[in-house]
């Protein structure tokens, strides 16, 4: 299938990664039907479901669910910032596994963990963490989400030092993004996170079905950061984020004896000194954008052609098409996108992205 990309996560262990792009319901539904006739070949099993779409979409990722046996699932349903705009962005990312077998947990909040061996590593992954807003204080409330968090991890065993990758989508992140983020760095201080890993992540603006504050997901490997299989890389062209006040690094790298991994956290049109560059100009913010990831990729010896998974987030729908204008004179690659607010008033484009070698 042309848009499934693979990891080898170990000897006979595969994570699957495919991207679908949607032009309308029934398109939806044909791509994934074809995905799941797939996975069945493949005698791989879902993993994780991420869907940037729409509230119709919903129906049609369920039914792909069900066709393939899965019940309990982290998956994530990230809805536009208005359901009816033009042009539609609508897709899905799904995540399978072949060759071992994922457990399914679930906190008493109801959050979802994925977890499963493979070889000498364990892996967790989260998707659709929402709690009901309890406090009118966001960085209270940012803080309750991590504590849900580390419920999450330790279904499975798991400590909050063994994280690597989060996602936060929050609603009308503009209005309260600072008390967002003083929120993350307090429990980051308190749980010594700072010393340790500092975890790639996204944060966008973004509505959720269960009309949730927050959105959240995770990835984490047992004891991996620890052992240095996971870490930190800078970008070239950009300072890290701790420098204006945001607790995440700009992408971190796994490295395995089957496979090396980058995820590069949400990366916009940003300048080394921190502040925003092409205010007005989506397609310098596209190329800007583009450049800064590549130039991690290129640091760690990858480039465009790894893209296992991306997501494209759009501040208006339209803004989606300089972006497929870069596609034809770069590199396609295998994405999702998404009409979501970045996380300040002047970026009108962000993409994050996943890029892997198989050893």
């Amino acid at each position: 299938m042309e848009t499934a990309k693979k990891i080898r996560l170990a000897e006979n262990v595969w994570e699957i990664h495919s991207a679908l792009v949607f032009s309308s319901l029934q398109d939806a539904r044909e791509k994934f039907a074809n995905l799941a006739d797939f996975l069945k070949s493949e005698g791989a099993e879902l993993l994780a479901i991420e869907l940037f779409a729409p509230s119709k979409y919903a129906q049609a990722a369920e039914d792909f669910k069900k066709s393939l046996g899965a019940e309990i699932l982290p998956q994530n349903h990230v809805l536009p910032l208005d359901e009816v705009s033009v042009p539609e962005l609508a897709g899905a990312h799904i995540t399978s596994l072949k060759g071992a077998k994922p457990e399914f947990k679930t906190t008493k909040k109801n959050s979802v963990a994925a977890v499963f061996k493979c070889a000498k590593d364990e892996y967790c992954r989260s998707f659709g963490v929402c709690l009901p807003e309890k406090t009118n204080c966001g960085a209270a409330y940012t803080r309750e989400v991590f504590e849900e968090l580390k419920e999450v991890l330790a279904l499975g065993g798991f400590k909050f030092s063994d994280l690597a990758r989060t996602w936060f989508y929050n609603d009308e992140i503009l209005s309260w993004y600072d008390d967002f983020n003083k929120g993350r760095t307090e429990f980051f201080n308190e749980n010594n996170v700072f010393k340790g890993l500092l975890p790639a992540s996204t944060g966008i603006g973004s509505p959720n079905p269960k009309k949730s504050k927050i959105q959240a997901g995770l990835i984490a490997v047992k004891d991996a950061p620890k052992l240095g299989k996971i870490y930190e890389i800078e970008s070239p062209l950009q300072c890290g984020a701790t420098k204006y006040g945001s607790s995440f690094a700009r992408a971190v790298e796994m490295k395995f004896d089957t496979y090396s991994r980058i995820m590069v956290s949400g990366t916009a049109s940003i300048a080394p000194t921190g502040e925003t560059l092409y205010f007005g100009d989506i397609k310098k913010q596209v190329e800007l954008t583009m450049q800064v990831i590549e130039g991690i990729l290129k640091s760690r010896g990858m480039a465009f052609a790894d893209t296992v998974r991306a997501v494209v987030y759009c501040m208006k729908p339209e803004y989606y098409a300089a972006f497929l204008d870069w596609q034809k004179d770069n590199a396609q690659i295998p994405h999702v996108p998404s009409y979501s607010t970045v996380c300040r008033g002047d970026l009108m484009f962000e993409v994050e992205l996943d890029a892997a070698k198989n050893s």
